[in-house]
């Protein structure tokens, strides 16, 4: 539930539900008059309770009750828990009587390094990319379940290393059956964005022998103030250095997926690493204050870029497992490397532009002005304002250059010095070019919608097929 302040709001939310339900009282958090519970204050201490995090306050509590009794859920008899995270903070207060439990965090643990390693590369693993609950709920007996889940663990022992899918599988569909049978409750929260009061999703909770793939249809990209699929391509002043004015692909998109039901969201890729993927965000497009359709508060989740970002790129390019890096140069180049890698670009940018689905306007090399006047040169290095293959070849040639020429010799051309980034950031436009590409050839294939929500799903860490090993959670959002 974001990343600032994020035990403080977590315990709010857990207090928030626990008022509700088993106290049968109003929130007391209130964002008309700014009045903050003492309990959540006390969560806070000196830290200020933002208007968004009171906002939620206000509102998840009577939402979650409401969704229980409307799904015949029992509002009392629960203890809490939250993942990864102590209560004390809350529940050591005077006056809070909250039952706790950790048999999530128990059920999690329980999973070797084999297993985990499905979810991420990192040697522990990472549980939000199996399962984003941040808290939950549970009424039954600890000992049973968790007995239970060692039986089956012990029973598959022998696949472990070679198919650890096959525990994970088994796991998942018992945590559906708890859930289904109204034991066992994961919560993913999700900071509110008013004026939208905050909703109650469900995700993953049919067995896989009843799973049916999700419905979608025809898909759109909307226009934003930066255009439709964009990326930044202009090099010039950042940071009194010379750096390109932006290092993300943003585009927004609404699919429709049958039902009278659309997903309208934003993705972005961003960050990338020198010898990486994008880190690669949804947010759900909301309704703002003024009634215009914005981004929501909360980000909806990323791709694991390894396990799946990789993947979804190589499927839809059609050039192998690397096509996530096709073309894009591990060192800097020089004479022949240079030309033919700055003529693939040029020709690859030219295709992309033509393209009615992209914005990639702003291709153009600047220099210091006050330099470039007192040198007598002119201003504008390179300009492929004009889309053509001439002028694309032009701007990557000089891309490539700056990448291989010294500090001293790239502030005696330009009048500043490179981004300590730059090398990082033009391998990473480079591939950004390859994330639009892909999306363009998936809507040339007639699979735009299903590339796009498809990526929207495994960000979320929402079954897309069977397969997928993710867990059953609801979302409060």
């Amino acid at each position: 539930m974001g990343q600032s302040n994020t035990l403080q709001r977590e315990l709010g939310s857990l207090w928030c539900i626990y008022e509700s339900c088993q106290l049968d009282q109003k929130p007391l958090s209130n964002v008309e008059n700014g009045r903050v519970d003492p309990h959540i204050q006390k969560v806070y201490g000196n830290i200020k309770v933002n208007e968004k995090d009171l906002f939620s306050f206000q509102y998840q509590g009577p939402v979650f009750k409401r969704w229980l009794e409307d799904n015949q859920f029992p509002t009392k008899g629960w203890s809490y828990g939250i993942f990864e995270k102590s209560t004390d903070k809350l529940t050591q207060q005077q006056g809070v009587s909250m039952q706790t439990t950790n048999i999530y965090d128990d059920i999690w643990k329980l999973l070797d390094k084999s297993h985990r390693q499905k979810f991420s590369n990192y040697t522990n693993g990472q549980k939000d990319s199996w399962d984003p609950a941040d808290v939950y709920i549970f009424r039954g007996d600890k000992q049973e379940v968790l007995n239970y889940i060692k039986k089956v663990k012990k029973a598959t022992e022998e696949f472990h290393e070679t198919s650890p899918n096959v525990f994970i599988a088994l796991l998942n569909d018992y945590l559906r059956v708890l859930y289904n049978d109204k034991i066992l409750v994961g919560i993913s929260l999700k900071q509110a964005s008013p004026p939208n009061i905050p909703e109650v999703e469900v995700y993953n909770v049919v067995k896989d022998q009843d799973f049916e793939p999700p419905e979608f249809g025809e898909a759109i990209l909307r226009q934003t103030g930066n255009g439709f699929l964009h990326q930044w391509m202009q090099l010039g002043k950042k940071n009194g250095k010379l750096g390109f004015k932006g290092n993300s692909v943003r585009f927004e998109a609404e699919v429709n997926m049958g039902h009278k039901k659309t997903a309208k969201f934003s993705w972005e890729s961003k960050s990338p690493g020198r010898d990486s993927p994008h880190t690669t965000e949804f947010k759900k497009l909301v309704l703002g204050k003024q009634g215009q359709l914005t981004t929501a508060a909360a980000r909806g989740g990323s791709i694991t870029k390894e396990l799946k970002f990789k993947p979804i790129i190589a499927e839809y390019m059609k050039k192998g497992p690397q096509s996530w890096n096709l073309g894009v140069p591990k060192n800097s180049l020089k004479n022949g490397t240079l030309k033919s890698h700055s003529k693939y670009w040029g020709n690859e940018l030219f295709k992309l532009r033509n393209s009615t689905l992209t914005t990639l306007e702003d291709v153009k090399i600047l220099r210091d002005p006050q330099y470039a006047k007192k040198r007598g040169l002119p201003e504008v290095v390179v300009d492929a304002s004009t889309n053509s293959v001439e002028n694309n070849t032009a701007y990557f040639a000089e891309l490539f250059k700056i990448d291989a020429l010294s500090q001293a010799d790239v502030k005696d051309w330009y009048g500043w010095e490179k981004e300590s980034d730059y090398s990082t950031d033009l391998r990473g436009k480079l591939r950004g070019l390859i994330i639009i590409k892909t999306i363009v050839m998936a809507h040339k294939d007639g699979k735009l919608g299903e590339i796009l929500l498809r990526s929207y799903f495994t960000a979320g860490k929402i079954q897309w097929k069977a397969e997928d090993l993710y867990g059953p959670f609801v979302k409060i959002e």
